[in-house]
């Protein structure tokens, strides 16, 4: 079920980061002590930050609620896939 549920978001989540000019590095659906996650790490070219992850999320969100493809509770997650320190 991981798989296709995966298979099924990747394609949207990929138009999303593309959208908003971040890279979207990888999408794990997983259970987390007794929780369901899914978790998406993004990117962008000299940093990224909390406001690009806060716009990918409500916008994936809404796409999911929209399919109501994952039946189970779960937690979204939306990362960056390192942090910037600038000087």
């Amino acid at each position: 079920m991981e798989k296709e549920i995966l298979e099924k978001i990747y394609p949207k989540a990929k138009e999303i980061a593309d959208e908003l000019q971040l890279k979207l590095w990888d999408i794990k659906y997983f259970k987390r002590n007794k929780s369901k996650v899914l978790l998406i790490t993004i990117s962008r070219e000299g940093g990224t930050s909390i406001k690009d992850c806060e716009t990918f999320s409500k916008k994936i969100e809404k796409y999911l609620d929209e399919i109501d493809l994952i039946k189970e509770r779960y937690y979204l997650e939306v990362q960056s896939k390192g942090i910037s320190i600038k000087k």
